[in-house]
């Protein structure tokens, strides 16, 4: 096919466009595959100068992390963000889409530092989103998603540094935005599950009881808001199993624990092969059921467990961000069945995965 007219690049972007769509919603590899290469073509097209070459250049970079986040490839994330300030550099100050593109930067320097522990990639993004939130202020139709933004990004610096303020400052923010947000907007479930998030963030350093009930409620709400079919239910009911897990660890309740696996059990059965959630699902599965074992002394839930970590290690090779600590929950779960059988097969297992 050839082409060269100026609106192939429009249509081209919109074929890449439908295909990550599908990759998102069924974890087909060869859609983002082909919808990073289309996104490359279109950008071809759109040469400098060009008034649609900062929008070519977001497309592609949002492609780029997108595939990050599903294999892990650093090249990825390192492109994505080489052209997302490229397109921030080309948009003038005023312009209608740069807080956009201040986000979206924003957010691919929060994925490398997820990947790599920066603390340069993210306190550069927390000063773009707090830009960005400059650039909507109240009435703005994208205020609220500016305050999620930033709330996340200062929720992270938090678990990295421990900083109680900001923590504290991301919470407000929440609060704020889901108070803009009406009942029944498509985004009342997401900032739901965030506030949440964040408020049993701050229950992991503070202990505060009423942080854990908090968002536990929240994440309740949010699981109600995303019913059957929902392309996000199955991270709020490992969300909200999460959170369940964290309240028997701290009050020992065994009806939490039950109602964690329950959640985590059908939250894995909702995530295709390939999907790139899956391994999560798998690994959080596992510790439940090695909490449940720990409990109850059960071997079958041990043994369940250290499948389910097999599993999530062969999703996580070498160079995934998360592959160190599949390494780590399976050696603890063949070691911690070593102590209770004697099988020297798992104790030189586990030292292999050490």
């Amino acid at each position: 096919m050839s082409l060269s007219r100026p609106n192939d690049a429009d249509t081209l972007d919109h074929l890449a466009n439908a295909l990550q769509t599908r990759f998102e919603q069924r974890g087909d590899r060869k859609d983002l595959d082909e919808a990073i290469e289309l996104h490359r073509v279109a950008l071809q097209l759109t040469p400098a100068g060009h008034p649609d070459r900062s929008a070519a250049l977001n497309n592609l970079a949002n492609a780029l992390r997108t595939r990050f986040s599903q294999r892990g490839d650093g090249k990825d994330v390192d492109e994505a963000i080489e052209h997302h300030r490229v397109a921030l550099q080309l948009t003038p100050a005023g312009h209608l889409h740069r807080s956009t593109l201040l986000n979206n930067l924003a957010n691919a320097l929060r994925t490398r530092f997820s990947q790599r522990g920066d603390g340069k990639d993210l306190d550069e993004a927390i000063e773009h989103h707090r830009v960005a939130l400059q650039l909507t202020p109240v009435g703005h139709p994208l205020h609220s998603t500016s305050l999620n933004n930033l709330a996340n990004a200062l929720s992270t610096r938090f678990e990295q540094r421990g900083d109680g303020k900001d923590v504290d400052e991301a919470i407000e923010h929440l609060r704020v935005a889901l108070q803009l947000t009406p009942a029944g907007h498509p985004h009342c479930s997401t900032l739901l599950n965030n506030l949440a998030n964040a408020v049993s963030t701050r229950f992991q350093q503070r202990g505060d009881g009423k942080d854990l009930d908090e968002a536990i409620e929240h994440h309740r709400v949010a699981l109600q808001l995303r019913p059957e079919g929902h392309p996000d239910r199955s991270l709020s009911l490992n969300n909200l199993a999460s959170a369940l897990c964290m309240r028997f660890e701290q009050r020992g309740d065994g009806k939490a624990l039950n109602e964690a696996i329950k959640y985590h059990r059908v939250a894995l059965q909702l995530i295709a092969e390939g999907h790139p959630d899956r391994s999560t699902s798998l690994n959080n599965l596992a510790l439940a059921l090695w909490m449940l074992f720990q409990q109850r002394g059960d071997g079958k839930d041990l043994d369940e467990a250290i499948e389910h970590h097999r599993v999530a290690l062969q999703l996580r090779p070498e160079g995934h961000p998360d592959h160190s600590a599949s390494l780590n929950n399976l050696a603890s779960a063949l070691f911690t069945r070593f102590n209770q059988r004697g099988d020297g097969k798992d104790l030189d297992e586990a030292i292999k995965h050490y």
